[in-house]
């Protein structure tokens, strides 16, 4: 009888009843196909329904092309560390595919396919691609530069050009009335130049639960160019001395915040008007919410200042990413928190930094309040802002907190994107502890603590009206460390 079903299915396949698979060796695979992930199609909405055994992406095919193509999509970020185990919150876009088994599933330890990945952790989002010969071979190339963060709408646009093997990805961020602010270059390029795939598919992929995928398009030869970058305004005035980072006495700046963290709880506190942060663990910290609107200048914008208390001295940690400097690991600088009984400014001193890379464009920032967390310690946040060298020196009223909140990134999606069911949760870990492959893919998390402690950049701490005295006397200043 088996014997039987089988002559029954080889003949369905060569009569074409059912879809057989391209041979391996022609580098193509059928066009317009589920491979995977039970997707949904809906003019230019695409949606996998299904999550595929790990480590393997659901993935639809798009086509085959010998020709330089241009991919675009939009996505909602997802958080790897709320996704079952842990085990997904990627998407993206494959291309140079080939189903080597032809099996009709693109799998990792199998299949051959380049993939651009996005995606984010508790410690940020991240993009990068990957080549995938059969295996986990490691990123090609990542940027952790993203201040990304669950629920955060983005276009994915990618240039693959397969005769040169070149690869550019460009992003744009969406704000909550569907607008998007798009950069002019591209925040990856590469060139694969040892022995690049001959595949030809491409199409969209996802380890999301139900990833909804909107305004797919695909464009081909001399129409897959670059796209077009937009003008939008900064969510401050450049021409201050100082600016508003973050307002955390608004409860949305802090909801905003929430899923960053690592070892502490995050909340809005009602009695001080504020962020809380309750240490729960030895490597606390939170990152900023920030986006292309409250991207900065480091050249002009060189100190730090935190408005802050808190009951026990602690030395803290600043980490943050640049245009240039995208590996969060080699961004770094300590300075102590003196313990105060009212709220007070602390001015950090960026040019201190342990690598010297404050500088050009600042993107993300991540604030971790004790370098040795100490379990139930509190910390309370009013502002984070930039300001300049002499800011202090002038009065300037431009860096008032307003109620506007559009510099961080939406609540609200599109209202092209159906609703997610996914259910957001705290991030549980710092990705100190790899358990599997898939986690050692996001290795920001705890590698970003240095081996030893640097030399403290406090320029000064004064406190509220309450404490004034107090703090002055308490205060700790250091003659400024100039760039050469």
């Amino acid at each position: 009888m088996k014997k039987l079903i089988t002559i029954l299915l080889a003949a369905a396949v060569i009569i074409g009843v059912l879809p057989a698979a391209v041979s391996a060796e022609s580098g193509a695979v059928r066009e317009n196909s589920d491979y995977g992930g039970a997707w949904e199609i809906n003019g230019t909405t695409y949606q996998s329904r299904e999550r595929i055994e790990w480590p393997n992406f659901g993935v639809y095919m798009l086509g085959n092309t010998d020709e330089k193509i241009g991919l675009y999509m939009e996505m909602t970020i997802a958080d790897k560390s709320t996704e079952p185990d842990g085990l997904g919150g990627d998407a993206g876009f494959m291309v140079g595919i080939s189903d080597l088994n032809g099996n009709g599933i693109i799998e990792e330890n199998y299949d051959e396919y380049y993939l651009i990945d996005i995606s984010c952790s508790n410690d940020g989002g991240f993009i990068a691609i990957e080549k995938n010969k059969a295996k986990w071979g490691g990123w090609e190339v990542i940027d952790h530069s993203s201040s990304f963060r669950k629920g955060t709408v983005v276009g994915l646009y990618l240039i693959y050009d397969p005769a040169v093997s070149y690869f550019a990805v460009y992003i744009s961020e969406i704000d909550s009335d569907g607008k998007a602010m798009t950069e002019p270059d591209p925040w990856i390029e590469w060139t694969d130049d040892s022995d690049p795939f001959i595949g030809k598919g491409y199409g969209l992929c996802s380890k999301i639960t139900d990833g909804v995928f909107n305004n797919v398009r695909v464009l081909k030869g001399d129409e897959a160019v670059p796209p077009q970058a937009t003008d939008f305004t900064p969510a401050y005035d450049p021409e201050a001395q100082k600016i508003l980072i973050a307002d955390f006495t608004d409860p949305e700046t802090v909801k905003k915040t929430l899923g960053t963290g690592s070892d502490c709880n995050l909340e809005f506190d009602e009695e001080n008007g504020c962020l809380k942060v309750t240490v729960t663990g030895p490597d606390p910290f939170f990152k900023l919410p920030m986006n292309m609107r409250t991207y900065f200048d480091g050249e002009k914008y060189t100190v730090i200042t935190l408005n802050y208390k808190t009951e026990e001295f602690a030395q803290a940690e600043i980490f943050y990413t640049t245009n240039s400097s995208r590996d969060i690991a080699r961004n770094h600088i300590f300075f102590d928190l003196e313990d105060t009984e009212d709220f007070a400014d602390l001015d950090v001193d960026m040019l201190f930094d342990d690598y010297g890379n404050w500088q050009e464009q600042i993107r993300s920032i991540r604030i971790d309040p004790s370098h040795n967390g100490v379990e139930d310690t509190v910390f309370y946040f009013r502002y984070v802002y930039a300001q300049t060298e002499n800011a202090g020196e002038q009065s300037d009223t431009s860096a008032e907190p307003s109620t506007d909140n559009s510099q961080t990134e939406p609540d609200t999606e599109p209202d092209t994107e159906p609703e997610q069911t996914g259910t957001q949760t705290e991030a549980a870990t710092d990705g100190t502890t790899v358990t599997s492959a898939e986690e050692a893919k996001d290795t920001a998390g705890d590698s970003t603590k240095s081996s030893g402690l640097g030399t403290p950049a406090i320029i000064g701490i004064a406190a509220g009206a309450v404490a004034l005295v107090a703090a002055a006397v308490s205060a700790v200043l250091v003659v400024k460390k100039k760039k050469k």
